[in-house]
């Protein structure tokens, strides 16, 4: 789950959430190290679209809220044309849910048709791109999206996502710098680069730029839990800690499935896993087929030694979102970890082939053939999974994958 996954489209998470009750996955759990279990990306994990406890102060540009209308730039006003569009937007919502993405992107070409000059369509579509791993084209649609509202931060932001994703951290860089020069109090664009850069394993940038979304955004627990994740993987526990805690002191009474989703994420972070495991099974009382909650829950369980109830949950997430990458890489994972290296290896394959740059079922992958006895394929595959992702092998320590 990456941070890509976060930033674009962040408009049609919200379609998401209002038809189907559900938010897309992968600010990963393991995504551009983003959460602690999917790839909690960019979910995250968390790559979302979250309302912290209080309204900000300011009109900042937060990690956990719907950015204000001035960070997208020039504001068109509503035509028929765009409504029209919007019902199509909508429409890909449940190809989107079930992992249809040609279907999604089928349907959004239709609202382009109607509006061609909107560029959150172009934005739309260029998620659906990216979740249907069609990163060329989704930068194409951003390219689109920006040149139509060059003043538009969260649009660079968008962008700056998806260099990350294709490892052209160079590009993502300049991106983010843009989108903070057109939008000063951003808050989540310190965030996100602060995740880029734990990528880079600059840890010590990462740690200044969460800092500065920290401060512009203190009530949102996003920043804490990216900070934890930044001492997680230098190995300072004990500082890990605090933070996780204070991102669970800003979500004491999660009212919905994403909050619970979130306020895990600290939980596990600290390896608290008992109350992981009852925030992400409260989550799912609330939203029975959350495919993110189900897979953040085999994650857990899988790092608490409970393979099978992991393995029941990997399962069921796969029955809502067939072949998904993410959910497939958190079961290969559960089944190292209880020890099926058949298994893994095949769901592993089955990761890559949908998408060969997913550094962390690369290296995945590497441990269990050097597992079984396959060391210059092992090799093969560290050596591609550190050049995509430097960070991989702090990462994976921390599910005692080395």
């Amino acid at each position: 789950m990456s941070i890509l996954k976060y930033l674009v489209g962040w408009r049609q998470r919200r379609h998401d959430a209002r038809a189907v009750g559900v938010f897309r996955k992968r600010f990963p759990l393991r995504g551009l190290a983003i959460t602690l279990f999917t790839q909690l990306v960019i979910v995250s994990a968390a790559r979302d679209i979250a309302q912290a406890n209080d309204p900000p102060p300011a009109k900042i540009l937060s990690a956990c809220r719907i950015p204000p209308r001035e960070a997208y730039g020039d504001i068109r006003k509503v035509s028929p044309e765009t409504k029209k569009g919007y019902k199509f937007v909508l429409a890909a919502t449940p190809f989107k849910f079930t992992g249809t993405y040609d279907r999604a992107i089928e349907q959004i070409d239709e609202a382009i048709k109607l509006d061609p000059a909107n560029p959150r369509f172009y934005a739309e579509r260029g998620a659906a791109h990216a979740a249907n791993h069609q990163l060329n084209e989704a930068v194409g649609d951003l390219d689109h999206a920006i040149s139509l509202v060059p003043g538009s931060s969260v649009a660079f932001l968008e962008r700056a996502a998806l260099y990350a994703n294709m490892s052209e951290f160079g590009r993502a860089m300049e991106d983010f710098g843009e989108a903070i020069k057109l939008y000063p109090d951003n808050a989540r664009g310190y965030w996100a680069r602060g995740h880029v850069y734990l990528s880079m394993r600059e840890y010590d940038r990462a740690i200044a730029d969460i800092d500065q979304s920290i401060k512009l955004d203190p009530l949102c627990p996003a920043g804490f839990n990216a900070k934890g994740l930044a001492y997680d993987l230098q190995d300072q526990r004990d500082r890990a800690a605090a933070e996780y805690d204070r991102a669970i002191e800003l979500d004491p009474t999660p009212g919905n499935a994403l909050a619970f989703i979130r306020r895990s994420q600290a939980y596990g972070g600290k390896g608290d896993y008992d109350h992981a495991i009852q925030d992400l099974g409260q989550a799912l009382k609330l939203e029975p087929r959350n495919a993110r909650a189900l897979n953040s829950r085999c994650m857990v369980r899988s790092m608490a030694g409970a393979f099978d109830d992991a393995l029941a949950d990997c399962n069921e997430a796969l029955q809502i979102r067939s072949d998904d990458a993410n959910i497939l890489d958190s079961r290969a994972l559960a089944q190292v970890k209880k020890g099926a290296l058949d298994k893994a290896l095949a769901d592993y394959d089955a990761v890559l082939r949908t998408d060969p740059r997913m550094a962390v079922a690369l290296y995945g992958r590497a441990v269990v053939k050097r597992r079984k006895g396959d060391v210059v394929g092992s090799d093969a595959d560290f050596a591609a999974a550190k050049a995509i992702r430097p960070n991989v092998a702090d990462y994976m320590r921390r599910y005692g994958i080395d």
